[in-house]
């Protein structure tokens, strides 16, 4: 077996690191409208400056309904759902907030948050979990971008779902260690929506009833690194290396 420098090892371990996001651990808002499963549970986001990983941890009852973490990203936004009338299948409801019927569940959203895009993760309900860029108008006005990777589907007991998202997908420039904002409401795939919340929190009165965001959160992402303290520290531990050799 060929055995790598001790130096060499070393700047690999730096540049792996320097590419790496110590996973942030994110609570539910502690309410159990719909059986805590969101409430009660917890999510972890990292990245590695391209792709953010998310990890949801089941809380409560089974995650029968759909979570909807919206994204401010980029300038811009929408001050609440009112315009979202795209009723085309459950995830577009479910972001909507509507049943296509006339029942609604407006979110207003709160000052300083104004998101652009959307994930809708509804591993029970509709088998599948999605990003789509935020947009008035009726059927399929919402405009679907990727897939979000969610694993497992066609299940509402697994302990933990994971999913992913391009930073590119969202308008940013990998590497670049920008910031989003984030929210997560529970909420039927007919725009019933739940007390339960993550990163962040919201008040309302459960079912189709205007709710009131009240709190939200800030990720921030790896930074590409820079390719002079790159080479600053390759050469500080090539020369202690040679040192030791000496």
């Amino acid at each position: 077996m060929t055995r790598l420098p001790y130096a060499t090892v070393t700047i690999v371990v730096i540049a792996t690191a320097a590419c790496s996001a110590r996973a942030t651990i994110y609570p539910g808002n502690g309410n159990t409208g719909f059986g805590g499963p969101i409430g009660l549970g917890s999510l972890e986001l990292t990245d590695n400056g391209t792709t953010v990983s998310g990890t949801l941890n089941r809380g409560g009852s089974g995650l029968n309904d759909v979570l909807v973490i919206y994204i401010d990203s980029v300038s811009g936004g929408f001050a609440d759902t009112s315009g979202f009338n795209d009723s085309n299948d459950g995830l577009r409801k479910a972001i909507s907030g509507i049943d296509g019927s006339g029942n609604r569940s407006l979110m207003t959203f709160s000052s300083g948050f104004a998101p652009d895009y959307a994930i809708a993760l509804g591993p029970a309900s509709d088998s599948f979990g999605g990003l789509w860029q935020l947009a008035n108008g009726g059927a399929n006005s919402l405009n679907y971008i990727n897939s979000a990777n969610l694993n497992p589907t066609g299940t509402a007991t697994s302990s933990s779902y994971t999913f992913s998202f391009n930073l590119a997908d969202i308008g940013l420039t990998p590497g670049a260690g920008q910031s989003i904002e984030l929210f997560g409401t529970y909420i039927s795939n007919t725009g019933y929506r739940s007390t339960e919340a993550i990163l962040g929190n919201d008040a309302g009165s459960q079912g189709w009833n205007p709710f009131l965001q009240t709190a939200f959160v800030s990720y921030t992402t790896v930074p590409e690194p820079a390719l002079p303290a790159l080479i600053g520290a390759s050469g500080l531990l090539a020369a202690a290396f040679a040192r030791r050799r000496a």
